[in-house]
């Protein structure tokens, strides 16, 4: 569906008194940008894609592995897929992001081998009694 916006009177017009002068338009692009590059320097935390998961469950997956080693971590989808339920195809990739900077510690972490061998040390229920679980059977 289009239409045209002679048929919206007003609604393309920016809101307030008027249109702002050149000058002050200028003002306050020039303010926010200030404001934008005083709070980060050079740094950039643009967030980039270190995993390409096949299906959202897959991407928590990843993320809890990175967020556990202290790396924050976002899933990025296709809204569709969740919406129907997808967990095969097109629809179902997710994506994993992480800040730029830690990208590259990001990836040497999901590329190393989780060692499901290795022992506990610990007592499981003291482990658990310490963080507060409740592992009795009802």
């Amino acid at each position: 569906m289009t239409t045209h916006s002679d048929n919206l009177p007003g609604f393309f017009r920016p809101k307030g008194d008027g249109q702002r002068s050149k000058e002050e338009h200028a003002a306050t692009t020039e303010e926010s940008t200030t404001g934008m590059t005083t709070t980060g320097g050079q740094n950039n935390q643009e967030p980039v894609v270190v995993w390409e998961a096949a299906n959202a469950m897959e991407a928590q997956i990843v993320k809890g592995r990175l967020e556990s080693e202290g790396i924050p971590a976002i899933v990025r989808g296709e809204a569709l897929g969740s919406i129907y339920g997808l967990t095969t195809g097109n629809l179902a990739v997710t994506d994993v992001l992480v800040p730029a900077p830690l990208a590259q510690q990001a990836i040497d972490i999901l590329n190393t081998d989780v060692d499901w061998d290795a022992e506990f040390e610990g007592d499981w229920e003291d482990q658990a009694d310490d963080d507060g679980l409740d592992i009795s059977e009802k």
